[in-house]
């Protein structure tokens, strides 16, 4: 082979390989997306064809050089084409997009926590209730919470395409349930009560628990207007002040300490842990020096408390002793402490909820002097009250119930009734 043809020989090898260099030039490519995990499918110099590449986020992915076609998939989002991207040699091309979407977000918590949340009449999940495929519009949005104590919140929800909806609903109490539980009012929240209560001794029951009836002129009864008045407080407290304006004059019914009717002043503190619905009431009972104005004994009554509601269903509990102090008649004299427990249960239909409740009181011994009076021994009795509820414009409520004795032991028997106005706003 002559030089010439060497030359030639030698110039093709050369530019065969410059040109397999220049075919292996390669670029690199770092690709993010929100949200991520979105498909990445190119096309390329050398792919004419779709072609997958991995999901987001990319890391210095690298890449023949050339122009380039990208599209982000993602389900439930819009598709994005990124076009004519260029990949240079030896650089890395870095690039970050927002997917858009064609539904909504929604993500909704609730106080109380466990809600049924419902979406245009559909129940989607209890809350805390996160939903990235609601459908541009406008929405019937409802929570409606497990615990009957609480009013279901609703309101329309408009929600665009690609629009974030974050709610947090707190569901009111419902009027009624501060009447049927017991427990302290929610903070800043004043209630007022006041109503009219009757009772009428039919008999006594003596030692042995037979009943003697009263002849019917000389039946002792009394009314009582009672007005009562609550402050909820931060922190699960509340106090409330109690002054029951009794109008009888009979000393013996006034010193009767098992009625279920308030027979003197009493002020008072509550705490409810509201997990649970547990609460501890500590109340002072303030007697006066004359009888027929009150009782003529001061007391300190410890009461818990505990409530439960299922569905429409609702239940209260309690338990609680009265430390009863000397008379201020007779400084020797102690009236004797009083056990009582009580249970209530009602069924909420709005706006009614009928109540069936039953409470029992245990009067302990009298003491004359620091000893036991064998003349005034201990008793008890056995009090229903069939009663109902009434809610009306979710600030007013009225309670009607007819307490009456069933059973006792050296103690009086009746029957009464009670009839009570609640009104409650809050203040902030």
């Amino acid at each position: 082979m002559n030089l010439l043809g060497k030359n030639l020989l030698m110039s093709g090898a050369l530019l065969l390989l410059m040109t397999a260099g220049a075919a292996k030039a390669t670029g690199f490519l770092t690709l993010e997306s929100s949200p991520t995990a979105a498909e990445v499918w190119y096309t390329g110099p050398d792919y004419p064809d779709k072609k997958y590449l991995g999901d987001t986020p990319l890391e210095n992915r690298e890449l023949p050089v050339g122009r380039y076609n990208f599209w982000l998939i993602l389900a439930s989002h819009d598709t994005l084409a990124i076009p004519d991207v260029y990949i240079a040699e030896g650089q890395v091309t870095q690039m970050n997009r927002e997917i858009p979407t064609h539904y909504g977000y929604l993500e909704v918590s609730t106080e109380p926590d466990s809600s049924e949340i419902w979406l245009d009449g559909v129940r989607i999940g209890p809350s805390p209730y996160v939903n990235n495929l609601v459908l541009p519009g406008v929405s019937q949005l409802k929570v409606m919470p497990r615990a009957a104590i609480f009013k279901n919140s609703s309101r329309n929800l408009p929600v665009g395409k690609g629009d974030s909806i974050r709610l947090a609903v707190s569901s009111p109490y419902r009027d009624k349930s501060f009447l049927q539980e017991n427990l302290s009012l929610p903070e800043w929240r004043l209630q007022l009560e006041t109503g009219a209560q009757f009772r009428s001794n039919t008999g006594s029951y003596d030692t042995s628990g037979s009943k003697n009836k009263f002849s019917s002129d000389s039946l002792p009864s009394q009314w009582d207007f009672p007005v009562e008045a609550r402050f909820g407080l931060p922190q699960g407290f509340e106090a409330h002040l109690l002054l029951p304006f009794n109008t009888h004059t009979n000393p013996q019914v006034k010193k009767d300490t098992a009625s279920v009717f308030p027979a003197n002043m009493r002020a008072g503190v509550k705490y409810t842990y509201r997990p649970y619905n547990v609460g501890f009431d500590v109340t002072y009972g303030l007697g006066f020096d004359k009888s027929s104005a009150a009782l003529d004994h001061d007391f300190l009554a410890l009461t818990l408390m505990g409530m439960a509601s299922k569905d429409k269903i609702l239940g209260e509990a309690q338990a609680g002793y009265e430390f009863h102090f000397s008379s201020k008649a007779d400084n020797k004299r102690d009236p004797g402490d009083i056990g009582f427990v009580h249970a209530q249960i009602g069924y909420l239909v709005d706006p009614f909820t009928p109540y069936l409740g039953v409470r029992g009181i245990f009067k302990m011994q009298d003491d004359y002097n620091g000893k036991p009076d064998p003349k005034i021994p201990s008793g008890y009795v056995l009090i229903p009250e069939p009663g109902l509820i009434v809610d009306v414009a979710d600030l007013l409520s009225l309670q009607f119930g007819v307490p009456f004795t069933i059973v006792g032991k050296n103690a009086a028997s009746y029957w009464g009734l009670h009839l009570s106005l609640s009104l409650g706003f809050a203040i902030l």
